[in-house]
């Protein structure tokens, strides 16, 4: 089921312990007021794995969505990420039959680019020793293979005791640099792992939605854990799912995310992790996808054949987000403490309707945690020298704000209507656009989405 990949690791998630470690604290950019500067908590004792390669990014690619994909839609996403500063895909598979098809194809189009790949074996979906021992020796030898210290870099979702390593690498003959998605516990003093990976990436209390902002903590929980190994920490810009019960996975529900992207990657430059993985570049079911939309191919959009997430993601574009991304990248690769800007550009997502709005075709319901979300659009600035920002929502008054130089976040609130956006200096119009996507106060279904746009 090609699904199933996007499926499992929720599913693996809620039974996970991983929320016992608190991933959240109260939110402080809850004031009603028109001017509203993400907040940027930080932890204090960090510890941070000595690297043993370049700083690098890696955004998580879900292959069992893209069954259909050829040569030339691998070209186009690889081509689209290294544009935004990232490295390479780590390529989350389970057990399809078109795996290793996909995998080939991928290999291929990232062989004459300077674009890396590692695999991360679902082990939700991919159980069985052999088959992983077989696709480490296929694919290990590979040009565009990721390697640390002359090992193939290789991750997983889960999978604590599910397959034994050492077995793994000894039957195969490829000695691996393993960096796994196990809880922090389960990494600390063990000898199978070269670094451990959290999937802790929205704030969340034992995987149910809380009204507050990520914090460092569980990132703390697994440098420490580690204890110098490398870490690789988690960013998404978003989570919103609304599967009903017409299918075996349902789900309904969405994390706070309102300000997590910005907010997000300010903390990994202060954290300064040895590897950043960005989840993820195409889950289009949980909407948290940075990587383009498929208007031509919406069976990627996965689920039913019928519909899936396309009733959530159809002309719901994220790509402004990886403009946003691109700034930190540049900066976290050089050890940077504040995001470098090439151009002026304004960033903006919002949500389609207010949180408190009825649909009028929805069996599933309103999705939980929609209670603890803003009713507010938001605009992120980029700019190369201070400039005054103008927002105006829908019937709404215009706000203006002071933008400084640098990646600055700003919101107003919601209303009903168009969502325009300005930029001036000294009185002149520098920048100036309107979001394609209205807000309005009906609808058919309950999409938390969010629709990004930016003005260049």
């Amino acid at each position: 089921m090609k699904f199933t990949s996007s499926f499992v690791f929720l599913l693996a998630l809620l039974l996970s312990s991983h929320a016992n470690v608190s991933a959240a604290v109260k939110r402080s950019h809850r004031s009603t007021t028109a001017t509203a500067k993400a907040s940027q908590p930080t932890s204090k004792n960090v510890t941070v794995a000595a690297s043993t390669s370049a700083k690098m990014v890696f955004a998580h690619f879900m292959v069992g969505i893209v069954s259909s994909y050829q040569a030339g839609d691998w070209a186009n996403d690889i081509a689209l990420a290294s544009a935004s500063g990232i490295d390479g895909f780590a390529l989350n598979i389970g057990a399809d039959s078109y795996t290793e098809t996909q995998l080939t194809l991928a290999y291929n189009a990232a062989a004459s680019k300077s674009f890396k790949l590692f695999i991360s074996f679902d082990m939700t979906s991919i159980s069985d020793p052999n088959r992983i021992s077989s696709i480490l020796k296929q694919y290990s030898g590979q040009s565009a293979q990721f390697k640390v210290d002359g090992k193939p870099f290789v991750s997983t979702f889960v999978g604590y005791g599910v397959v034994d390593w050492n077995s793994i690498q000894a039957s195969s003959g490829v000695s691996i640099y393993l960096v796994p998605n196990w809880q922090a516990s389960q990494l600390q003093g063990n000898t199978q792992v070269s670094g451990g990976f959290s999937w802790i990436a929205w704030p969340n209390s034992n995987n149910q939605p809380i009204d507050a902002n990520m914090t460092t903590d569980s990132d703390n929980a697994y440098t420490s854990a580690l204890a110098g190994k490398a870490y690789m920490a988690p960013v998404s810009p978003w989570f919103f799912t609304h599967f009903g019960s017409d299918v075996s996975y349902s789900k309904n529900w969405l994390f706070l995310s309102d300000v997590l992207w910005y907010q997000r990657w300010e903390q990994i430059l202060k954290l300064k992790p040895d590897f950043v993985e960005i989840i993820t570049w195409n889950d289009f079911g949980e909407s948290h996808y940075i990587g383009p939309l498929h208007p031509e191919n919406p069976s990627v959009y996965a689920g039913p054949a019928t519909d899936g997430a396309k009733s959530w993601v159809e002309n719901m574009p994220h790509d402004g987000w990886r403009d946003i991304s691109q700034a930190y990248i540049t900066a976290y690769k050089n050890g940077a403490s504040s995001p470098v800007v090439t151009k002026d550009e304004i960033v903006y997502y919002y949500r389609l309707m207010p949180k408190d709005t009825t649909c009028s075709s929805d069996s599933t319901g309103p999705p939980t945690g929609r209670d603890y979300v803003d009713d507010k659009v938001y605009a992120v600035t980029l700019l190369k020298s201070p400039g005054t920002l103008t927002v105006t929502s829908g019937g709404n008054p215009p706000v203006q704000f002071s933008a400084p130089s640098g990646v600055t976040i700003w919101s107003v609130p919601m209303g009903v209507g168009s969502q325009q956006f300005k930029l001036t200096r000294n009185g002149a119009t520098v920048l100036s656009g309107t979001g394609s996507q209205q807000i309005k106060n009906s609808c058919t279904i309950y999409n938390f989405n969010a629709f990004v746009g930016t003005v260049v």
